[in-house]
């Protein structure tokens, strides 16, 4: 998931702003690369993040933060370059499928290092891939159901057999899944691998001083080590965008991540900086608590006690209550894109499915049809210190007041939330999730039974059949119509409430140049460097 803040609005400005429901703005053209100047060697580097990350274990990872920062510390199998196309890494070419797509045959580098200086190979390939799987701590297990075996062919392949096709597993191995760790560091820190991870990557890990800084050191064994031009890399927390934005410009930090609509205004007229953008392959929305009572991917799914779990038309209630379009316009100046699906406009199989218009005289018949008295108690968990989420829950709490809920917001520590929805332990969680290439990836977490983060305990045949044949099959309009079909039936169960996409926004300091910006929201650091005359 992915958090983001908001600040400089009062409730009663959000509240009018709501009830006018006026409000505009726009943002900058997209970039995926700083401007050029002329490197320096070593330096620091300090990126401003909204929240620390969960883990930098691979494995275990499911925050937005986590990526932000592995994207720089454990290179994947492939990548995706500035078009949105996979690209490889640390394999040296696209996947080889055969036996109607249930043989991938992967070639990976040789003559190339850890960086505790042990040798990357096949055999390193196949124990992360292995530890992906069968880790009962595995985030990633769930994403890779339709792997039977991985084998070493030779040291330098890789073969991944399937149980059946499977589309979308070149687009995970771009991402954590395919994050190779050094065998040597798993086997000595086993799932304490987060503490101290070691991987092929431009930086290594040095220290994490506090919950709220990393530190990263260039690598000496890294194979690309002669164009790393950082010396040290930091990532710091700093939860309010308001002081985000300001030690941005005092240049305290060089680069500040994921920044909101709302404090772009005096950056853009600040030529100490500049701004790059790309539009977000994710989503934000709520999950609702349908019959995840267990923990989340632990069957039995049974009906959750609270209202929305017991009252489907509660939850069509809920939906008809929202108007995306005013939420987009008073809390982000109209600059990100309404909608209510698991796929992105910015995505080719986005199916374009229409949402339900704000309905408040149905949804009221709705509330009332369920005979219980009213208003109807709900509680949403919000991040504690995330003022984007009061006022987001501010809207919320106006919109459903208006059809006979009564919306408390419950905030928690971010990591908290997730583990109290990952447990079953709410009713209501706002979140983001930060998009991912293929849209398997963007639907079957939440979706998926067995995944650890299906907050809602959803279990829908239907659904999982439709999903089933759009990951068994390349063709993109071929998926594209699966995919609205699977649209409408998670709009018909609702277990998940799309509320907006966004756009990722970040700042660099002018000194700074080579930062990559792509549609999944990563700034890439490997080319970055201070420039001289700084």
């Amino acid at each position: 998931m992915r958090k983001r803040s908001l600040a400089g609005v009062t409730a009663v400005a959000l509240v009018t702003a709501l009830l006018a429901a006026c409000g505009s703005g726009s943002s900058s053209p997209g970039a995926t690369g700083s401007p050029g100047g002329k490197a320096v060697s070593g330096g620091t580097v300090t990126v401003g993040i909204a929240s620390a990350p969960d883990t930098l274990d691979p494995v275990q990872a499911s925050s937005y933060e986590s990526r932000v920062v592995l994207i720089n510390l454990c290179q994947a199998l492939y990548t995706i370059n500035s078009s949105n196309n996979l690209v490889p890494v640390l394999a040296t070419a696209m996947p080889t499928i055969t036996n109607g797509g249930k043989t991938y045959t992967i070639h990976v580098r040789s003559g190339i290092k850890f960086n505790d200086g042990t040798p990357f190979n096949a055999a390193a390939v196949q124990y992360t891939l292995e530890r992906d799987i069968h880790d009962s701590l595995s985030v990633q297990a769930a994403y890779l159901t339709a792997v039977k075996s991985v084998s070493v062919v030779n040291p330098t392949t890789v073969q991944i057999q399937l149980t059946q096709p499977y589309a979308p597993l070149t687009a995970l191995l771009a991402d954590r899944a395919g994050m190779i760790g050094s065998p040597a560091q798993l086997k000595k820190l086993g799932n304490k691998f987060g503490t101290d991870p070691v991987c092929v990557a431009p930086f290594a890990f040095s220290s994490e001083p506090s919950d709220d800084q990393i530190i990263l050191k260039k690598s000496s064994d890294y194979y690309g080590a002669s164009h790393v031009h950082i010396g040290t890399l930091i990532y710091q927390v700093i939860t309010q965008p308001s002081i985000l934005a300001t030690d941005l410009q005092a240049g305290s930090i060089q680069v500040a991540n994921d920044l909101i609509p709302s404090v772009l205004s005096s950056l853009k007229t600040d030529s100490s900086l500049h701004l790059m953008e790309s539009t977000s392959l994710g989503y934000n929305g709520i999950a609702i608590n349908i019959d995840n009572t267990h923990g989340a991917g632990t069957p039995p799914f049974t009906t959750a006690d609270n209202p929305l779990a017991k009252y489907p038309a509660l939850r069509e209630a809920f939906n008809l209550a929202l108007n995306r379009e005013t939420i987009n316009k008073v809390l982000f100046d109209g600059d990100y894109v309404p909608g209510c699906g698991a796929i992105s406009p910015a995505s080719p199989y986005f199916p374009n499915v229409p949402c339900p218009a704000q309905n408040v005289a149905e949804a009221k018949k709705l509330v009332k049809s369920t005979g219980l008295p009213l208003p109807i108690p709900i509680t949403l968990i919000t991040e504690a210190g995330d003022q984007e989420q009061v006022e987001e829950g501010t809207v919320l709490q106006q919109m459903l007041g208006a059809v006979g809920f009564k919306l408390t917001l419950q905030p928690l520590e971010a990591n908290t939330g997730a583990t109290d929805a990952e447990d079953g332990k709410f009713e209501l969680y706002l979140g983001q999730w930060s998009g991912r290439v293929d849209p398997e990836q963007n639907i079957q977490v939440f979706w998926e039974p067995s995944s650890r983060i299906n907050y809602s305990g959803i279990d829908d045949t239907a659904l999982d059949n439709v999903l089933a044949q759009a990951r068994s099959i390349t063709n993109v309009s071929q998926r594209r119509a699966l995919y609205a079909q699977a649209t409408k039936l998670m709009l018909s169960n609702l277990g998940y409430i799309t509320l907006y996409y966004s756009k990722w926004i970040i700042g660099v300091r002018s000194d700074v140049t080579g930062v990559q910006l792509y549609s999944d929201g990563l700034p890439r650091m490997e080319n970055a460097s201070l420039t001289s005359g700084s």
